[in-house]
């Protein structure tokens, strides 16, 4: 049964499906449906941003909630950092230009920017 399951889900481009139906608790028909499918769209966004980041080829894991805020970072009047890490400066189409000397966090900051792109489905490529 199990590989007609899989051969079913397979032929239906359902990824995931196969693998996680059997370890969703539920009380009636919808429920589990819909944890079934809610499961597979998260799954599928976790794949999607896994791919757009190894698209992006970045250098190394640097993640936003890692890097430290210090005084030395400086923001132009219209951007403040609740801004910047929500990515509106993308849907705006603006660029970001971080500048400074060596050693105070500009690839790490470009680096966790990217990724958090990435998990929200924006195609990044680092230089």
């Amino acid at each position: 049964m199990t590989r007609d399951i899989k051969a079913m889900c397979k032929s239906l481009r359902l990824a995931y499906v196969a693998d996680v139906y059997e370890s969703i608790p539920f009380e009636t028909k919808e429920q589990f449906l819909k944890e079934l499918f809610e499961k597979e769209f998260v799954l599928r966004e976790e794949a999607r941003a896994d791919r757009l980041m190894k698209k992006a080829k970045f250098l190394h894991v640097k993640e936003l909630d890692d890097y430290h805020w210090g005084s030395h970072i400086h923001f132009p009047q219209q951007l403040d950092k609740d801004e910047l890490i929500s990515l509106s400066f993308i849907k705006r189409v603006e660029n970001v230009i971080l500048t400074g000397a060596p050693g105070t966090g500009k690839t790490h900051l470009a680096t966790a920017l990217g990724r958090e792109a990435c998990r929200n489905g924006f195609e990044v490529r680092f230089f």
